[in-house]
C-alpha cells in the first residue's frame, strides 16, 4: 500500500489530533488530581486546625477550673486560719483577764484570812472561800468548754463548706 502525501498529511493531522486530546485529556486529569489533593489538604487542615482550636479551649477551661478550685480552696484555708487567729487572741485576752482576776482574789483572801481572830472563823472562811474556788472553777471549765466547742465549729465551717461543694461537684460522701 502506497500512501500519497496526503494521506499521510491526513494521518499526521490525525496523530496531531489524538496526540493534543490525549495531552489535554492527561493535562485535565492531573489538574483535577491536583485540585482534588488541594482540596483534601486544604479539609484536613481545617479538621486540624478545628481539633486544635477545640484542645486549646477544653484546655484553657480545665485550667481555669483547677485554678478556681484551688483559688477556692486557698480561701476556705485563709478564712479557717483567720477565725482561729481571732480566737486565739480572744482566748489569751481572757486568760490575762481570768488570771489577773485570781490573783486579786487570792490577795483579797489572804488579808481576810489573816483579819480571822479564831481558828473556827478562820476555818469558816477557808471553806466559803474553797467552795467560791470551785464554783468559779466549773464556771470557767463550762466556758471554755462552749468556746472551744464553738471555736472548733467556727474554724471547721470553712473547711467543711469546701468539702461539700467538692463532694457535689465529684459526687463524693457529704459530710455530716
Amino acid at each position: 500500500m502506497i500512501m500519497t502525501k496526503a494521506t499521510a498529511s491526513k494521518t499526521t493531522a490525525n496523530a496531531k489530533t489524538t496526540e493534543n486530546a490525549t495531552f489535554k485529556a492527561a493535562q485535565e486529569t492531573v489538574e483535577q488530581a491536583a485540585k482534588t489533593a488541594q482540596e483534601t489538604v486544604q479539609t484536613a487542615t481545617k479538621a486540624a486546625q478545628d481539633s486544635v482550636k477545640q484542645a486549646t479551649q477544653e484546655a484553657t477551661k480545665g485550667f481555669e477550673k483547677v485554678t478556681a478550685f484551688n483559688k477556692a480552696n486557698y480561701e476556705a484555708l485563709v478564712a479557717s486560719s483567720k477565725i482561729a487567729a481571732e480566737t486565739a487572741q480572744s482566748v489569751n485576752a481572757d486568760f490575762v483577764e481570768t488570771t489577773k482576776a485570781a490573783v486579786e482574789k487570792n490577795v483579797a483572801d489572804v488579808k481576810t484570812l489573816f483579819a480571822a481572830k479564831t481558828p473556827a472563823e478562820f476555818f469558816e472562811l477557808q471553806t466559803s472561800m474553797l467552795k467560791g474556788r470551785y464554783d468559779d472553777f466549773v464556771a470557767e471549765a463550762t466556758k471554755f468548754n462552749e468556746a472551744a466547742t464553738k471555736t472548733t465549729n467556727d474554724v471547721v465551717a470553712p473547711l467543711k463548706a469546701r468539702y461539700e461543694a467538692v463532694a457535689e461537684e465529684f459526687n463524693l460522701p457529704q459530710a455530716k
